[in-house]
């Protein structure tokens, strides 16, 4: 195989047999946390692997069951903003939504194994695959109300597509099971089988047995190892969901949620006090590009908005203190620069989040009274 990709020692790169090939994250320590050179030899070696005749599909997982990928590497991105290395911390966003954008419009069918811990920019990719596989052991959150960030790495989409339960899976970064992630479309398969069962099956297809295609290949072949599993705190919890999240009005929608603290369901406890205790910055802006993605936006568009959010939002105090609070010291106390909130405009104390490029965004933030 010819060298002309990027290689990277935290990444392994496979040669699986019948077309197949292997994309392995493997820092384990780090959860498989992506950095920005981890990023640009992803996006390397798809587009190696893209232009390669003999390659038919791709096997994307990590090297240990644990996670597949819990996100970016936020820690390492907070101290670029502490030593005002502003365009390393471009750097990164632009090369992850470039990888995310690939995936997207790849031609190629990838499939996703996600194991474990699936959070964040690690969701993004996930979500950036046509067949999307958990197990019983899978976490899957976008929880950035947690550090001051947001749901990026096209959450902004992904989270608008499935409505008001998207809307608040992103507000409170409540983590879902294998069953709530399938439920709402986000897995399009629940493996009980081995991760090494599922791949000996998959490199053992007939290509020739199917003319409609190496896709419909797949499909079949996954939807013979699908197995349901019973239903998780998410379905139980819909009624709830929908009462307490309409998406109507922010601080409605924030306040019904953070009463939810007293709720006798573990999981709804838990997603209320992460809002309550979050960023109110963070819940504010999630609630907005929802209201901005709900209008079907183009993957392009999206990943044009999110850089520029992006970029606002890592140098806002909140996500400097809130990964602190979160991973560094790990106090759990983080100082949001806003507390009470009256009107969402309070939200970004006179500093709102205004896209140089996407007017329709800007829309947004005047049919909501933020400038």
């Amino acid at each position: 195989m010819n060298m002309d990709y990027i290689q990277h020692p935290d990444i392994l790169l496979e040669n699986l047999g019948n077309g197949w090939w292997a994309v392995r994250l493997n820092r384990p320590k780090a959860l498989h946390a992506l950095d920005a050179d981890i990023t640009l030899a992803l996006h390397s070696m798809f587009e190696h692997l893209h232009h390669r005749e003999d390659v038919r599909a791709i096997w994307f997982d990590s090297t240990t069951p644990k996670a597949f990928c819990a996100g970016g590497d936020v820690r390492a991105l907070r101290q670029h903003i502490l030593a005002n290395n502003i365009v390393a911390a471009e750097q990164f966003f632009s090369q992850e939504y470039a990888l995310d954008k690939l995936l997207h419009h790849y031609a190629k069918p990838v499939v996703v194994w996600g194991e474990g811990f699936v959070m964040g920019g690690g969701l993004g990719l996930f979500m950036a695959s046509p067949f999307r596989l958990v197990t019983p052991q899978s976490r899957l959150a976008m929880p950035e109300i947690n550090i001051g960030l947001y749901p990026d790495a096209g959450g902004t989409r992904f989270l608008a597509d499935r409505g008001t339960i998207g809307l608040f899976i992103g507000l409170t970064g409540a983590i879902m099971t294998a069953a709530g992630g399938y439920s709402i479309g986000w897995a399009t398969h629940i493996c009980a089988w081995n991760r090494d069962q599922v791949l000996q099956r998959l490199t053992s297809i007939a290509w020739h047995d199917y003319p409609a295609g190496d896709f419909r290949a797949i499909d079949d072949t996954l939807n013979s190892l699908h197995r349901p599993v019973p239903a998780g705190p998410l379905q139980k919890s819909l009624q709830t969901i929908e009462q307490a999240c309409r998406g109507e009005d922010f601080l409605q929608d924030y306040q019904a949620i953070s009463q939810l603290m007293s709720h006798p369901s573990d999981w709804l406890r838990q997603a209320a006090e992460n809002l309550a205790h979050g960023s109110p910055t963070t819940a504010a802006l999630t609630w907005l590009l929802w209201q901005w993605a709900k209008t079907l936006r183009s993957w392009d568009e999206v990943f044009q908005l999110e850089h520029e959010i992006s970029m606002w939002k890592v140098q806002h105090s909140d996500f400097v203190e809130g990964v602190r609070a979160r991973l560094v010291d790990k106090d759990l106390q983080p100082q949001w620069q806003v507390g009470q909130i009256k009107h969402i405009r309070d939200a970004f104390v006179g500093y709102p989040p205004v896209s140089q490029t996407v007017k329709s965004w800007n829309d947004v933030l005047k049919r909501y009274g933020v400038i």
